[in-house]
């Protein structure tokens, strides 16, 4: 069993809107334990601080980290593919471990009686703000690169860009800044392979305007380029979903074509059943709490009949919804995607949905040369 030695490190520079760190050449540093660990956050106008299914990881705007020449190897810009990892905590993790370590919205339920069922949220319950300085973010769980390796000795960079106030929803501030975590490792291991593998996110999103309930469009991000996992949700606008939470449309129904051939076969994604299954065989169970499906709260007579967040005042009045199909392929001249709701859910004047996208798409890097390169075959 190897022996390891953790290390703590002060960044190299350190701002309200990023931060840099360094590892130097030499230091074998095991590559799926790299954290950021020891702060702590204060909302700037002393209210509580609480965030959506992202948790805390809703601080974080952009993650990238670089070779020492100064090559990005690997990043992510948007925390929602961490919302969807984070429900693969079973329910009773989602409402211990998961809301002390990640502080994401509260996705577990209690089963009161065979007709009941409430959150396990409670008001002032695990409010960021009074964590302390115990504050934890896993770096690995972030990026790909860092798990598709074991020990690292050639040194990196990480840097971290924080979200603004205008993302967050509030001005806040560190108590205690960052510090990153990593575990040398002091018995000698076998060398990593000069290649890695792994799959960096790549987000896209496709405008829903005004009267609209269905699009076909082409997507012009991923020419070139192998993908494993296709996720997509709608996050509806902003002023009707402050916390962008992912939420499916009544009779949402999606369709990809790749290279003039339909990979779903029959009518593709087109009921929340299927939509589920998909999610569950290709990605890997998830821990959804979402109250039955596309009723409005403004219809029902009584709000009761809604899950309520005490802590982000919210009623949960929609499906809390993620897709997933898995393409496992290589995109050449055309990737498709058509989607379509419910007439009778078209955005009103003046609003818009987004639907958002995040692939999975096979990248590689060599270690000896620097180079990093798409995977397409």
């Amino acid at each position: 069993m190897a022996e390891y030695s953790t290390k703590l490190l002060d960044p190299l520079s350190s701002s309200s809107s990023r931060a840099v760190f360094r590892v130097d050449a030499g230091m074998k540093i095991m590559s799926k334990k790299v954290r950021l660990l020891n702060f702590g956050l204060s909302n700037n106008s002393g209210n509580g601080v609480y965030f959506n299914h992202n948790g805390v990881y809703s601080l974080i705007s952009r993650i990238s980290i670089n070779n020492l020449q100064g090559q990005e190897i690997d990043y992510l810009r948007n925390v929602d593919y961490m919302g969807i990892k984070l429900l693969h905590m079973p329910n009773s993790a989602q409402f211990s471990m998961a809301r002390q370590m990640a502080q994401n919205m509260c996705t577990s339920v209690f089963v009161d009686s065979l007709s009941q069922l409430s959150l396990t949220e409670e008001s002032q319950r695990d409010d960021a703000s009074l964590m302390g300085n115990s504050l934890y973010i896993d770096v690995s769980f972030m990026l790909q690169y860092l798990m598709s390796r074991n020990v690292i000795d050639e040194g990196f960079t990480l840097i971290i860009e924080w979200v603004s106030a205008e993302v967050l929803g509030y001005s806040w501030s560190f108590t205690r800044p960052p510090v990153l975590a990593v575990d040398e490792c002091l018995t000698p291991v076998e060398p990593d392979p000069v290649e890695s593998v792994y799959l960096t996110v790549i987000p896209d999103k496709l405008i829903i305007s005004e009267g609209q309930y269905s699009l076909e469009q082409r997507l012009n991000s991923f020419y070139n380029q192998r993908i494993h996992n296709f996720f997509y949700y709608n996050t509806l606008q902003k002023s009707q979903n402050l916390l962008g939470l992912p939420v499916a449309k009544k009779l949402e129904k999606l369709e990809v074509t790749i290279d003039g051939r339909k990979l779903i076969p029959l009518k593709g994604v087109d009921n929340d059943a299927k939509k589920l299954a998909l999610l569950h065989d290709f990605e890997n169970e998830v821990s959804l709490c979402h109250y039955s499906a596309y009723t409005k709260l403004s219809q029902l007579n009584d709000v009761d009949f809604a899950l309520y967040n005490p802590n982000l005042g919210i009623y949960y009045q929609a499906n809390f919804s993620y897709g997933c199909v898995r393409f496992d392929k290589y995109i050449g001249q055309d990737l498709t995607v058509s989607y379509s709701f419910d007439p009778e859910d078209a955005p009103a004047a003046g609003k818009t949905n987004t639907l958002n996208i995040l692939c999975e798409v096979l990248r590689s890097y060599n270690r000896m040369t620097g180079n990093v390169r798409f995977v397409t075959m």
